[in-house]
């Protein structure tokens, strides 16, 4: 596996275009380019004349009119965090490329089980493409094991090494460059000096990216803000969120809460209004869902967002010209490709300080540079993942 940090969009075009030359095949009657002497004695020559027949059997395949037939796993619709984005995603390629694809949304909820079941269902029915996300990563492993004909494409979680037969390509984001961010006007916006975290689950390494960065920035802002933080051990019990927020406000005096919970972030949205206190939301823009609700509204600054739909509409497009994916690769996606970042509010923008927005400018043209590092969860152990949060936070 080659695990590839891409942060520059211009890289990201150059090397797409370089794939899709690479799997295009000669027009019809040309003769191959090299026709040298030396090309002809050259066995690497005619292994390249064989991959070439192989790509126009590929190409002729592709341009027999028959749609594809690409499988996208979603947990459930409704969160307006995650899985929406990623539903958002799949829905839009449905509608444009309805000419060349069948496109099926497939809802599971969490049960692993039906989950499996549903995606050897369509391994069964004649997928082309498979795509889920980290919760189904096991099955996906499981099914891409015994379909090697079969594409698959894991979103948020690295898994590409368990896949023994080359067909599974991944995609992750830098969510700690987005989250370093947040964690910069967390702590400009926390006259206490102290800011909290909500996770959805402990060991979840799409949650603890995002602490990883949130602490970086606010330590970087200022050494000595204090981070609390709390897992709700579900993606879907507000209550229990809920009761950790208000903990957090009232007894840690956290000025600031990140929930970053799934649908378990809905109680922390609630505590914020309650308690008249900042909270960010995650993935997408949650603010929206509070528009009719002036308490909660007031106290919402921002959300640390990751563009999951366009990854996951890109993918299937990629698949679609091209007819393959870069098998074995998982690429992680920054803030320079727009894939992650954090939304400038009206409510964030007139709470910041005018240092909180300077800081802000810097960090991002530093993050998109390179001249400002942030250190990724990604690729550590759980070891090192909570050495690092229980050195830095409370």
């Amino acid at each position: 596996m080659r695990k590839i940090n891409r942060f520059a969009a211009a890289a990201m075009s150059a090397m797409m275009a370089a794939s899709l030359l690479a799997g295009c095949s000669k027009p019809a009657g040309e003769t191959p380019a090299a026709t040298t002497a030396a090309a002809a004695e050259s066995q690497a020559e005619e292994t390249k004349a064989e991959e070439s027949k192989a790509e126009e059997t590929e190409a002729a395949k592709e341009d027999d009119g028959e749609l594809k037939e690409i499988y996208v796993f979603i947990r459930d619709r409704g969160d307006l965090s995650y899985w929406d984005s990623m539903a958002e995603g799949a829905d839009r390629a449905v509608k444009d490329y309805a000419d060349r694809a069948n496109i099926h949304v497939v809802e599971t909820t969490i049960d692993l089980q039906a989950n499996l079941q549903a995606m050897y269902e369509a391994a069964d029915a004649g997928a082309d493409l498979i795509i889920t996300a980290s919760d189904f990563k096991d099955n996906l492993v499981e099914v891409a094991n015994e379909f090697p004909d079969i594409a698959f494409t894991i979103i948020s979680e690295d898994v590409i090494d368990q896949c023994e037969n080359g067909n599974a390509y991944g995609v992750d984001f830098a969510t700690s460059q987005a989250a370093y961010l947040g964690g910069i006007a967390a702590a400009d916006l926390a006259e206490s000096g102290v800011i909290g975290f909500i996770g959805g689950m402990d060991e979840s390494l799409v949650i603890q990216e995002f602490l990883w960065g949130y602490i970086q920035g606010a330590k970087a802002y200022n050494p000595d803000t204090k981070i609390v933080y709390n897992y709700v051990g579900a993606w879907n019990d507000p209550d229990t969120a809920k009761t950790q927020a208000m903990t957090q406000y009232n007894d840690a005096n956290a000025g600031v809460i990140f929930a970053c919970a799934g649908g378990s972030g809905n109680g922390v949205h609630n505590a914020a209004g309650e308690a008249g206190k900042y909270v960010f939301g995650v993935d997408s823009d949650q603010s929206v869902l509070y528009k009719d609700d002036p308490a909660i509204s007031a106290q919402f600054a921002t959300s640390i967002v990751k563009e999951v739909g366009n990854a996951v509409y890109t993918v299937i497009g990629q698949y679609l010209d091209e007819g393959t994916l870069p098998f074995g690769e998982y690429e992680i996606l920054g803030l320079a490709d727009g894939a992650v970042g954090i939304v400038e509010s009206d409510v964030l923008m007139n709470a910041l300080s005018d240092e909180g927005k300077a800081a802000l400018e810097e960090a991002k043209a530093g993050i998109a540079d390179g001249s400002v590092e942030v250190l990724s969860a990604i690729g550590k152990s759980q070891d090192e993942i909570k050495a690092f949060i229980d050195e830095n936070c409370q």
